[in-house]
């Protein structure tokens, strides 16, 4: 199977990449930036560019997105049209076999957990918003154009050297560094993370269901509060006892999170092969050796 990935140079689309090839696929990676790479092929995402740049593939997986911190709808309105002009590239070179990389955010009511497909999605965040956005536009052209788009709605991912601040990032760089991991509150609240290699495994997955559409949860089947996570980190890396709470009278300004992955299981025979012990792990593994590694980016 030939198959084009967006975002193939981002986070997660790097282990995609590595993984496919790994396993027998013919990878490329679309991009905006020049490379003597010969297995990635330069786009500016416009329709006419990616008809030329999608010929001859078998399926796509689509992960291009810019997330950012403000709360304007105009910052993530690339990314719909982005997605669109993929679409109808597809359409155009006769692709039907698509993966979409949604999100856990496009749920939000806590009366429901764990959260299954079922439930009508509403997001209380843009990025969020801007990723339900996509996977209609993904069920659009299914119905309407005969695509097989896969909306696999991720958990919060986490992985080795992912360059941001997000906590399990910067608590397990100050855990490797021997320093204090800080919540601002008491934690009750419970989230689905999914390790990154977990990830890209649902993806392979769900580009062997070519003839499936429809959106399906992929997640770790772990909650875990952020104090049993700084816990955790503080364990992996023989750092017990750096870890405080800033303020024990404030209230967590976060809301538990998790799905259920039944229909994923099923459809698309996804278990997830690491706990959130046996990732810190590895992740472990993979930095033993490393200098300065800085605490924040």
């Amino acid at each position: 199977m030939r198959v084009a990935i967006t975002g193939g140079t981002g986070f997660l689309g790097k282990i995609v990449y590595f993984k496919l090839l790994a396993m027998g696929y013919q990878t490329a990676v679309l991009t905006r930036s020049s490379s003597e790479n010969n297995n990635y092929i330069i786009t500016d995402y416009t329709t006419n560019s990616l008809k030329e740049a999608l010929k001859g593939f078998d399926a796509v997986v689509h992960l291009a997105a810019k997330r950012s911190n403000d709360k304007l709808i105009a910052n993530y309105k690339e990314n719909e049209t982005v997605t669109q002009n993929i679409y109808e590239a597809c359409v155009y070179n006769e692709i039907n076999n698509i993966v979409y990389a949604s999100t856990i955010s496009v749920y939000s009511d806590i009366t429901c957990l764990p959260w299954n497909e079922e439930l009508l999605p509403d997001p209380v965040s843009i990025y969020g918003i801007s990723k339900l956005s996509g996977e209609y536009l993904g069920n659009y052209y299914s119905r309407n154009y005969n695509l097989n788009v896969k909306n696999l709605r991720l958990a919060h991912l986490y992985g080795f050297n992912e360059i941001n601040n997000y906590m399990i990032n910067l608590f397990i760089r100050q855990a490797f560094n021997q320093l204090t991991l800080t919540l601002n509150t008491p934690s009750k609240a419970k989230r689905e993370f999914l390790y990154v290699k977990d990830a890209a495994k649902a993806i392979e997955l769900a580009l062997r269901e070519s003839t499936l559409c429809g959106n399906f949860n992929i997640g770790s089947g772990e909650a875990l509060t952020n104090y049993e996570v700084a816990k955790k980190i503080n364990e992996c890396f023989h750092n017990e006892g750096n870890l405080i709470i800033k303020d024990n009278a404030a209230s967590e300004t976060i809301n538990s999170s998790y799905m259920d992955n039944k229909k994923a299981e099923l459809k698309l025979k996804f278990t997830p092969d690491y706990s959130f012990d046996k990732a810190l792990e590895e992740i472990k593994g993979l930095m033993k050796g490393l200098d300065n590694v800085p605490i924040y980016y």
